[in-house]
């Protein structure tokens, strides 16, 4: 056992980071920073200036512990091998090099956050965790349980428990609502749950770095075929998809893509927001915060899943083409004496430029101009009544709308039944090209006087996408004889 915490203590960098000299320095600015500010990345000029002047205040705090070097190279540091602190990667969205904070650093961060509200709330959440746990192990006992009367039997219980407390509300008609001592309870338990919720994506993302770090070395060896290396990266999407990290993330990703459900999600963020604001419970914002955070992370993990297929068109891209074999093979050559040298640099290394550098005056740079904007060009509406216009744009991007197909089912149906909506249009009859059977649908209730369509009323369409699961949004639609 004490082997096991010697290795923890030696390697871990969460650690390090908390026995460091400077630990206390460097807490203090991630917290400031990347906390305070509610942000999952942050650019380097506004970081950099922010660690100038954190360096400044303990300076002014401490003199001879106090941090003696230059903002960039503390940044530089916290990146290497040796302490992994922080990412450094670049922005291709806002053109600039953004830092992000590790895993580790996040569960350093999650820890000292746990000791700073046992602070501020000077007691533990006792019978709000007891419930959640109760709740919890309820949960996994009737998940496992197969026979089906026990689960008829659950059911039925708390539909007699539900059926018992409308009866009080309207015996009494009054909703019991909780106490401020249970709201308090369960905001702090939801602040916590939150924060760790968040830093594990922190895993999840390096957890797809690696894998594709692997496949970057297996290219950059030269010692696989092609073949070789797609078969890996494909084994290790599959890996990937099938591992638990990797189903938790797919599922909550599948989850994300409904709409209603990142719709509710915000809505219930706001309120929940609104709750603690009023009883000063939340002054990091973790719940105003909470959509914006959660899916910055979400697109982190994916953009580092995302390297995956980006190694494998490079893999493919370079091997693509007649011409170039020889240009390829010393590319090829090169990457392998670099994968070599990467690890054990040499320590004297001379090398000449075989080009002469051009030199430029000052008056000879261009000056900075915003990029233009340019207008997008008049739109005007099409003068006939005849919906065929839309094939004819349509026709340019893909095939045609059948719009008599569509208008015979409607007709089918309102053939048996004096109305019917899009809802029901689309549990009748599946959606066979996603997006385009809405589309029509659509033109057919805007064509006909008798149809209606609701602007106030939006309801969500499965596209029916089982591979990957997509839906929409739309007013809904009302067809009638």
């Amino acid at each position: 056992m004490d082997e096991e915490f010697l290795h923890l203590f030696e390697g871990s960098p969460a650690l390090r980071l908390m026995r460091g000299r400077l630990g206390s320095f460097v807490v203090g600015f991630f917290m400031k920073t990347f906390k305070h500010w509610g942000v999952v990345e942050a650019s380097e000029e506004e970081l950099g200036a922010t660690l100038a002047e954190h360096i400044e205040q303990m300076r002014e705090l401490e003199d001879f512990d106090a941090p003696k070097r230059l903002p960039q190279e503390y940044l530089d540091e916290w990146c290497d091998e040796d302490h992994r602190y922080l990412t450094k990667v670049y922005n291709e969205d806002k053109e600039e090099y953004v830092f992000r904070l590790t895993r580790h650093s996040e569960k350093a961060l999650s820890w000292l956050q746990d000791l700073l509200a046992m602070q501020h709330r000077g007691y533990a959440t006792t019978e709000s965790r007891f419930n959640r746990i109760m709740l919890e192990m309820q949960n996994l006992s009737q998940g496992v349980n197969a026979d089906p009367d026990a689960r008829i039997r659950e059911l039925s219980r708390k539909r007699e428990d539900i059926d018992e407390e409308i009866r009080r509300i309207q015996e009494t008609g009054e909703a019991p609502i909780f106490g401020e001592d249970v709201i308090r309870d369960q905001v702090y338990d939801l602040s916590d749950l939150v924060e760790h919720f968040l830093s594990d994506f922190r895993a999840i993302e390096e957890f797809f770095k690696d894998h594709a770090k692997e496949i970057s070395t297996l290219y950059a060896q030269g010692e696989a075929s092609k073949g070789d290396i797609v078969e890996h990266v494909l084994d290790s999407d599959e890996e990937l998809r099938t591992c638990d990290q990797g189903k938790s993330y797919f599922g909550f990703r599948n989850m994300m893509t409904n709409p209603s459900l990142s719709r509710q999600l915000r809505n219930l963020a706001e309120q929940t927001s609104q709750i603690a604001r009023k009883r000063g419970l939340d002054p990091n914002k973790t719940f105003l915060n909470l959509g914006d955070r959660l899916f910055g992370e979400a697109g982190a993990a994916h953009g580092a899943y995302g390297r995956i297929s980006r190694k494998l068109r490079q893999v493919v891209g370079e091997h693509s083409g007649g011409g170039g074999r020889h240009v390829r093979d010393t590319l090829s050559r090169i990457r392998r004496q670099a994968f070599r040298l990467r690890e054990q640099p040499p320590e004297d290394w001379d090398f000449e430029i075989e080009i002469r550098p051009q030199l430029f005056g000052l008056m000879e740079a261009e000056f900075w101009e915003p990029k233009a904007v340019e207008p997008f060009g008049s739109i005007t509406k099409s003068k006939t009544e005849d919906p065929e216009w839309m094939n004819e744009i349509l026709q340019s991007v893909g095939a045609p709308l059948d719009l008599a197909k569509y208008r015979e089912r409607v007709e089918e149906v309102l053939g048996e039944q004096e109305a019917t909506s899009l809802t029901e249009m689309v549990e009748r009859y599946p959606l066979e090209r996603g997006i385009v059977d809405v589309v029509c649908y659509r033109v057919i209730a805007g064509e006909d006087s008798r149809h209606d369509i609701l602007r106030n009323e939006v309801v969500n369409i499965d596209l029916n996408r089982p591979s990957q699961p997509r839906y929409v949004e739309v007013e809904e639609l009302i067809f009638q004889r």
